[in-house]
């Protein structure tokens, strides 16, 4: 079963193909360039480089959310693009989840965390095991309520994603030795983490059709939340 993975969620711009076990290739971007621009060319290349064109695959996954509001829209609709051209069933991959799973055999808890501007990020909590489970649904909070609720735990903490950089500081001086952070290059998302994701759903059956598959944004875009506001005085106006 062969498998594209998308992820546009954040300033990666990735693209993974997996068969099997193992990944076939996996191009991962990370420049300041609209992902609209980039996505497609990159995906092109990803096949012809592995001898493979988009006939060959039997699925596509993606990045659904939360993250970057244009850059989950860009990988969402790709996605639904590909699946209606080719009758392929979609995975939508919770961004957070497939960081996640990039931590390995990490023995403690896994904390990614995404920027959600306005001074918030995205986060979840997996717990230790071979097998990552849930201890929070995907959400959006501030940092300070984050490290609150780890201050009450006792064990180790992976923080992985674009949230680390601006925040390590503060992390670290909330837990101490308890913070645990991979090298640079393990905080970004990687494709290759979401057709992993993906092809497992599918080989147990799941998988959605493009009119399905929808993103996870967690929270309203800005732009909606303006619009609400602006609704809400324009109706008390007239009142």
């Amino acid at each position: 079963m062969r498998v594209l993975g998308i992820d546009t969620a954040t300033l990666a711009c990735s693209a993974a193909v997996v068969a099997g076990g193992e990944i076939l290739a996996e191009y991962t971007l990370l420049v300041k360039k609209t992902h609209s621009e980039r996505l497609l060319p990159l995906v092109a290349k990803l096949l012809a480089d592995v001898g493979l064109s988009v006939a060959d695959l039997d699925g596509v996954a993606v990045a659904a959310g939360p993250g970057s509001f244009t850059g989950v829209r860009i990988g969402v609709a790709t996605a639904r693009a590909l699946g209606q051209a080719l009758k392929l069933p979609l995975i939508g991959v919770s961004t957070l989840e497939a960081l996640a799973s990039q931590a390995g055999c990490f023995p403690g808890l896994v904390s990614p965390i995404l920027d959600a501007r306005r001074g918030q990020i995205y986060n979840a909590l997996f717990q230790a095991g071979k097998k990552r489970e849930r201890a929070c649904p995907d959400r959006v909070l501030d940092l300070g309520e984050l490290l609150e609720e780890l201050e009450q735990r006792s064990e180790q903490v992976l923080f992985l994603g674009d949230g680390v950089t601006p925040h390590r500081k503060a992390i670290v001086a909330a837990l101490g030795e308890r913070a645990c952070f991979p090298p640079a290059e393990g905080l970004f998302n990687r494709a290759a983490a979401v057709a992993r994701l993906g092809q497992a759903e599918l080989a147990a059956g799941g998988g959605v059709s493009y009119i399905e598959l929808l993103p996870l944004y967690i929270r309203k875009s800005e732009a909606e939340v303006k619009y609400l506001a602006r609704c809400r005085q324009e109706g008390g106006a007239g009142n």
